[in-house]
């Protein structure tokens, strides 16, 4: 008797557990379902949501492309049902990445949230065009005074004077580098001493590891591409160059060889 009473009991008892267990279990699942509902409406609320992006420092390139590609990189969800334009999850890093590869001409971009406008400013610094690098196919692209090249030049477009390089690069020039910073720089002492002179220089083309060649407006002047004082080798071609006209004004310069230190050569037209 007392055994049935206890086997009851416990029956009872373990009725109850489970039912506790599956009770427990159910209300987890719909916390759990309740929290994801909520979080997803929360999410994909209109006050969340980028209204506009906003850009500033733009010259050359069209704001209007830009907030297109912006736009573009928000459309959509991810993770199945978290919109890409929640300012809050908005990748910055990722939208700067796909910007910096739609737009070669941008040298740095800076993306800042305002979440209480829903706005984002992107903040571009576009790339100058010191230079030009042309291939021997007559296609030219746009360079920095570091040497890196990253806009092809359409017909349309004026260079304006910019000087043009030649040479040492083969296959699309775009995102290479034409030489370096330092070589760039001493390229740069050579042309300014000259244009501070008033002479006209247009082209500079590396013909190879010891020669190069500048066209100017008063003849052609060979130098050596890795001479590390360019600007002495400017000012000393000056000199020989005042020197001839002094001699005799009328001279005409086929070219002017500065490739051996202190020794240059000149060919004059007959």
């Amino acid at each position: 008797m007392h055994n049935t009473r206890y086997k009851r009991a416990s029956t009872r008892i373990a009725k109850r557990k489970k039912i506790q267990k599956y009770l427990g279990i159910f209300l987890i699942i719909s916390a759990t379902a309740a929290f994801l509902v909520g979080f997803v409406f929360l999410v994909r609320a209109d006050f969340l949501q980028v209204k506009n992006f906003e850009v500033s420092g733009s010259k050359m390139i069209e704001a209007d492309s830009l907030k297109n590609v912006a736009n573009n990189f928000i459309s959509g969800n991810k993770l199945l049902f978290i919109p890409k334009s929640n300012i809050i999850f908005l990748n910055k890093e990722k939208l700067k990445k796909t910007l910096l590869s739609q737009f070669t001409r941008l040298e740095k971009v800076e993306i800042n949230k305002k979440f209480f406008s829903k706005d984002v400013e992107l903040k571009i610094t576009e790339r100058s065009p010191d230079f030009v690098w042309c291939a021997k196919d007559g296609e030219c692209f746009f360079m920095t005074k570091t040497g890196f090249i990253f806009e092809k030049i359409l017909d349309e477009q004026v260079l304006s004077g910019l000087v043009a390089f030649e040479g040492l690069l083969d296959g699309s020039p775009i995102f290479k580098n034409f030489s370096t910073p330092d070589k760039m720089q001493n390229y740069s002492n050579f042309i300014d001493v000259l244009k501070r002179s008033e002479v006209e220089i247009y082209s500079i083309n590396i013909e190879s590891s010891d020669k190069a060649i500048a066209k100017t407006g008063v003849g052609d002047i060979f130098f050596s591409p890795v001479g590390k004082d360019l600007l002495l080798t400017a000012e000393n071609t000056l000199l020989l160059i005042n020197e001839i006209k002094n001699k005799n004004a009328s001279a005409k310069i086929n070219y002017i060889d500065a490739r051996f230190d202190n020794k240059f050569y000149y060919k004059l037209y007959p």
